[in-house]
């Protein structure tokens, strides 16, 4: 089966998160090695972000090549992460609402964008079941 477009579009955002992730990773990694001497903790505190980014850049490259190649896997993994993503943010909204604030349009921006690409990875699932084996 052909690939859908935004599959494409969505695969190639992510693999240049996962790019921009690498790069703070490296980044906060050279940083906390030059402020590990005279101030330890944060030296450590950005350390540990370097290697916390780099592990999730790792994720996300691995996800947006499984989308790019239409693997299964990646579909779920994509879609589990769009719904993470939409409960994480609908709850930092739902608590800034609480506190008296109100709701930024840049939150609302978000949780419409997350909702669309959650109900679009719904509706391409068909693109990546795999054909039925002839026996």
């Amino acid at each position: 089966m052909v690939r859908p477009l935004g599959i494409t579009i969505l695969g190639g955002l992510v693999l240049l998160a996962a790019v921009i992730l690498f790069l703070l990773a490296v980044a906060s990694f050279f940083v906390g090695l030059a402020f590990l001497l005279p101030f330890t903790a944060t030296g450590t505190t950005l350390l540990l972000n370097g290697l916390l980014y780099f592990v999730v850049a790792v994720v996300l490259g691995v996800a947006g090549s499984g989308l790019l190649m239409m693997r299964p896997w990646a579909w779920g993994l994509a879609l589990l992460a769009s719904l993470v993503t939409l409960v994480y943010v609908g709850y930092n909204t739902y608590q800034t609402s609480q506190a008296g604030e109100a709701v930024s349009f840049q939150a609302i921006l978000e949780l419409v964008l997350i909702a669309v690409v959650f109900v679009y990875l719904l509706s391409v699932s068909r693109a990546f079941r795999r054909p039925a084996r002839m026996a």
